[in-house]
């Protein structure tokens, strides 16, 4: 993407990490979410953050199978 153009690519494209996770101001959003609302660039970077960002957030949340913990502790003691 070339972000040297005057359309607002560079500011809205260095926003949208920020926008997704909710540090913008109000008027900071509302400039972002315009921009990408004419913009396919910045509209699919937007959408490719807030996925990534969901799996993310998701995966975190997810507890590891059971005896999991105990199988990596006991594998360690056995490979010294």
């Amino acid at each position: 993407m070339d972000t040297n153009r005057d359309c607002g690519c560079a500011s809205a494209f260095g926003r949208i990490e920020a926008l997704v996770d909710g540090h913008l101001r109000t008027t900071e959003t509302v400039d972002v979410i315009d921009h990408c609302a004419s913009c396919e660039s910045c509209a699919q970077e937007l959408d490719i953050v807030s996925t990534l960002t969901e799996r993310v957030k998701t995966a975190c949340f997810e507890a590891p199978p059971a005896g999991m913990c105990d199988e990596i502790l006991n594998s360690l003691k056995s490979n010294p």
